[in-house]
């Protein structure tokens, strides 16, 4: 399926990509950027529409259970829960699969017999369970007192802003769900009203969680009221804002919800978090790149931010916005873990990469060997990075239905599971950067390519390099030694990955 659709009623013109442009960044650089970027094939991007790039596991787990709601993490020490998913069901395409589809299937199986016997298996982790596999720090016990050191290592003052189409009317009431079930920081809940006077307060040293949410007008600006429901879109931003919180649970969240999933109203989302201020911007969604796709390229250029992306789920494909060369694409990997071993990671078979038809290769590219490199005229490869995204080694995420009194628990995947997290892992850099007296990283590609990949010791300290499996049949679809165009420069090792960024 194509990482777009299209509507013929939604027009990407010249005017309307400058009025978005035009506030892009603080002036010097940014602004020179924002005027190259005015211009625009409006017959290619023509009513060009994203799509969110989750996946979701065709079978319904069990409720977790219970041993890390007082915040102990006990089930970083214990077996994720293996699920049986009946042929009828694992016949299902997880590609944004519903959860009224999924219960609908999921109750016609129970009554037939012997769906078992051919069934398959899934796994899901919990937020303790993939903070150990990857090496984040466990979190405090519940009532305990932070070093400003110990809160920088949860995201403590800094923003993550999550932009998506269309509105969650539960997303706060699911995230209280989420944590009180893992144990994780409680968060106070804002809705700004269109009157907020931007940029945002930055937050307090040693702040705990806040989850802002934001309506975008199509002019950048806040609006009054919110967007409309849209079933898959809520099930995107659930996934989002609760797995940014997993990983980064000190950290304020800024939900910025489009009005809609045209390219224009997301742009105008996108721009508006650049006016908030400093943070990093996490883009769970995917359109097909387009001659046009260079030309809104300004609007990810704004100065204190970075920008983190879903590489897309489709396998060898590129999508906007993770082909920007100043987007951090993030591909997707199968993950194993159990406590006491090490991780281990293969491709996962929809990790979306390949090179573009149209961006150039940003120079930093140039630090680390890209496989079926064009010499002559060199292209952005993508992904750059990778992280789990198979919902048969899924993450658990709490959901309620528009109307609904109360939720589910589901199993999500998709490279829109690891977008999220690596946003979180940045703002945990930013969050250590501050306290060693540093800027920012913004963009942090220079930094992981020539910074890490380029020295042998601290790439394998500080990335997990995969190495096996595909996104495709192609020659160059496969997973190698080194960079590749599957699971980019690998997945993060926490611990020694954190110190690197925040040492560059």
């Amino acid at each position: 399926m194509p990482a777009s659709s299209v509507r013929s009623t939604l027009t990407l013109t010249a005017a309307a990509v400058a009025l978005l442009l035009a506030g892009c960044g603080g002036g010097g650089e940014d602004s020179a950027a924002a005027e190259d970027t005015s211009t625009i094939a409006a017959a290619e991007a023509d009513g060009v529409e994203a799509l969110p790039v989750f996946h979701m596991a065709p079978v319904l787990p069990d409720e977790p259970s219970d041993i890390d709601a007082d915040g102990s993490s006990q089930s970083a020490g214990t077996a994720p829960q293996t699920l049986q998913v009946p042929a009828t069901q694992a016949a299902l395409s997880t590609a944004r699969l519903l959860p009224d589809q999924l219960r609908a299937r999921a109750a016609a199986a129970s009554d037939q017999a012997g769906t078992l016997a051919t069934s398959t298996t899934a796994t899901v982790y919990t937020p303790a369970q993939i903070r150990a596999a990857y090496g984040y720090p466990t979190l405090a016990a519940t009532g305990t007192t932070l070093s400003a050191d110990q809160a920088a290592s949860f995201g403590s003052a800094q923003t993550i802003y999550i932009v998506n189409a269309y509105h969650h009317p539960n997303v706060a009431k699911d995230l209280a769900v989420f944590n009180q079930k893992f144990g994780l920081p409680t968060c106070t809940t804002t809705t700004l009203s269109a009157s907020t006077r931007l940029p945002l307060a930055t937050p307090a040293s040693g702040s705990g969680c806040a989850l802002t949410i934001a309506y975008a007008s199509t002019k950048a600006g806040l609006a009054s009221s919110a967007p409309k429901y849209n079933a898959g879109w809520a099930s995107e931003i659930a996934l989002d804002v609760q797995w940014a919180h997993a990983v980064a649970p000190m950290a304020r969240i800024v939900l910025i919800e489009a009005v809609d999933a045209s390219v224009n109203s997301l742009l105008s989302a996108i721009q508006l978090a650049a006016k908030m201020g400093p943070g990093v911007v996490s883009m769970s969604f995917g359109a097909s790149e387009g001659t046009w796709t260079s030309q809104v390229d300004g609007v990810f250029k704004a100065s204190g931010l970075s920008y983190v992306a879903a590489s897309g789920d489709n396998g060898t494909q590129m999508n906007w916005p993770a082909v920007s060369g100043s987007v951090l694409s993030v591909g997707g990997t199968t993950l194993s873990y159990a406590s006491g071993s090490a991780r281990s990671e293969t491709t996962w078979s929809g990790s979306g990469g390949g090179t573009s038809a149209y961006v150039a290769m940003p120079s930093y590219q140039g630090a680390v060997s890209v496989p079926g490199k064009n010499g002559s005229s060199p292209k952005r490869a993508g992904p750059d990075v990778a992280s789990n995204a198979d919902p048969y080694s899924g993450h658990y995420v709490y959901l309620t239905a528009s109307g609904a009194t109360t939720g589910t628990w589901y199993v999500f995947g998709g490279t829109s599971a690891g977008a999220p997290q690596w946003a979180a892992g940045l703002a945990i850099a930013n969050a250590r950067r501050a306290r060693a007296g540093k800027a920012v990283l913004g963009q942090p590609h220079p930094a992981l390519y020539q910074g890490i990949a380029a020295v042998s010791a601290t790439y394998a300290a500080a990335l997990l390099d995969i190495t096996t499996g595909s996104n495709g049949s192609c020659t160059t679809c496969s997973a190698v030694t080194g960079y590749d165009l599957a699971t980019g420069l690998g997945s993060p090792n926490a611990g020694s990955l954190l110190t690197a960024l925040q040492a560059y």
